[in-house]
């Protein structure tokens, strides 16, 4: 749990998948809920005992706000076309060039993948895709900010939270094809970026 977080109550939001459980954990600020971490289906746990694991006080609880965005996560994990809004995401806990990283990720379409390489040239540090990949891992809203559309440049999916098994899955329900040997054909790699914001 991050440092910013000390002495906040949590609560959270279990979403139920064709790949499990997704958790969505917020706090509340004001009069509105603020989501501070997405957790993606694991194995051999519930998501309830993985997210008290990481918020050892987080409490089950459903807000009517945060619905809309609950529903769109199940509605997109079910194969629909979703376009997600930042409006709830607490991007304050990310460091400056994890958010630039991040915030990237939006214009990466459906259906098409980047290379790390690609996506570090994106935000202006061109050499730094182990950089890049590490701001990656630690994306703590995942799906709505789409890091699993970013792979190696050789084809193969490369790392993912939820596991590879995941990434592929998601991979597909987007429409990108992936072999039986595991590799993404260089058709679906994004050639540039667009300047909009591209619906997920």
């Amino acid at each position: 749990m991050p440092e910013c977080y000390a002495d906040t109550s949590f609560f959270y939001e279990s979403i139920p998948s064709p790949f499990g459980d997704v958790g969505v954990v917020w706090i509340q600020r004001d009069t509105a809920p603020s989501v501070v971490r997405i957790f993606l289906p694991g194995k051999g746990d519930t998501i309830a005992r993985v997210i008290c694991r990481e918020y050892p006080r987080a409490v089950k609880r459903s807000n009517r706000i945060l619905g809309e965005m609950c529903n769109q996560i199940k509605e997109y994990m079910e194969g629909s076309i979703v376009k997600f809004s930042l409006e709830l995401l607490d991007m304050g806990q990310c460091y400056n060039f994890q958010k630039n990283v991040l915030l990237k990720l939006r214009r990466i379409p459906r259906g098409k993948v980047v290379s790390y390489g690609q996506l570090a040239g994106e935000t202006g540090a061109p050499g730094a895709a182990r950089a890049t990949g590490t701001a990656l891992s630690g994306n703590p809203f995942p799906i709505i900010l789409p890091c699993h559309r970013v792979v190696k440049s050789t084809g193969h999916p490369g790392h993912f939270g939820g596991g590879q098994e995941l990434k592929e899955a998601l991979l597909r329900i987007e429409g990108v094809e992936v072999s039986a040997g595991g590799k993404i054909e260089q058709r679906y790699f994004l050639t540039c970026f667009d300047t909009a914001i591209l619906s997920l």
